[in-house]
């Protein structure tokens, strides 16, 4: 490619506005706070308006009130508890299962055609929908929610794994037999670099998945954790409780991929996009 290639494309680029240089930390906390406040002005005009009906969905001052009501209500940050300890423990257990198990299929290729069938026919299925064969077995106990929370969030780990399995160097590979690696060396130096990237991705997927999953269960079940306080407000008749409970919902999201995000940055300081958002 000459220089003058170059520059007729980067001219076109900028004329388009594009740049493959990734925003700030800064800039895209910005541009979120930007697109939320411009989502909060564009319900409250249409709640004075009469387009939102205040017995359907309460002007954002409302909601706000009832989220800030729970931040000092002892009964929600049980309830949170409840929640994440479930997803952590579930996550967990997707861990210890999904990691033998993508080596197996990745190693093994009498075990990756004898379980593809399986697996792709269990993909699909929802967890809601194992809800009454899980009570018939459990009754309505802890046990469900473990495990459709488990069922929920293996299978994303499980694809990243397997993905990240296949996208070791074979040229790696040979390199280091050529230098009388030892297995352990080889794992370390090459496998697991190579597959973390994935794996963070994948518990990243998966640890939403399970926090869905726990609240889904909790909701309809009737368990104790927030998607039983939502059942509670929903049935009462306490639409700001409701939607502060939403809203708190989506900020515990938030906050647990902030907490894998802060694991990349050690777990992942040689990889691509850590270093362009340094530089940046």
């Amino acid at each position: 490619m000459t220089t003058a290639t170059v520059v007729t494309r980067t001219a076109v680029d900028r004329s388009r506005g594009t740049s493959s240089r990734p925003l700030s930390p800064r800039a895209e906390f910005m541009l979120g706070a930007a697109g939320l406040i411009t989502v909060i002005v564009i319900w409250q005009i249409a709640s004075m308006s009469g387009a939102l009906s205040p017995n359907a969905v309460p002007p954002p001052l409302e909601v706000f009130a009832g989220f800030a009501s729970l931040l000092i209500n002892t009964t929600f940050w049980g309830a949170v508890v409840a929640t994440v300890s479930v997803a952590l423990l579930g996550v967990a257990i997707v861990t210890v299962i999904a990691v033998p198990v993508a080596m197996a299929i990745h190693n093994s290729r009498f075990f990756r055609e004898s379980t593809w069938f399986l697996i792709e026919f269990l993909k699909p299925i929802p967890p809601v929908a194992l809800i009454p064969l899980t009570i018939l077995v459990w009754g309505p106990t802890k046990s469900v929610e473990l495990f459709l929370v488990v069922f929920a969030a293996l299978w994303p780990m499980l694809t990243q794994l397997v993905y990240g399995l296949r996208e070791v160097s074979g040229v790696a590979l040979d390199v280091s037999r050529v230098y009388r690696f030892t297995p352990a060396q080889r794992t370390g130096h090459i496998v697991i670099p190579s597959l973390t990237p994935f794996a963070m991705t994948g518990l990243r997927i998966s640890l939403t998945m399970a926090l869905v999953a726990a609240i889904v269960t909790e909701y309809i079940v009737g368990m104790s954790g927030l998607g039983a306080m939502l059942s509670t407000a929903q049935t009462n008749g306490m639409l700001s409780r409701m939607y502060g409970l939403i809203v708190a919902m989506g900020l515990l999201g938030l906050a647990l991929n902030a907490g894998i995000a802060l694991l990349n940055k050690p777990l992942l300081f040689w990889h691509a996009s850590q270093r362009e958002r340094v530089a940046s």
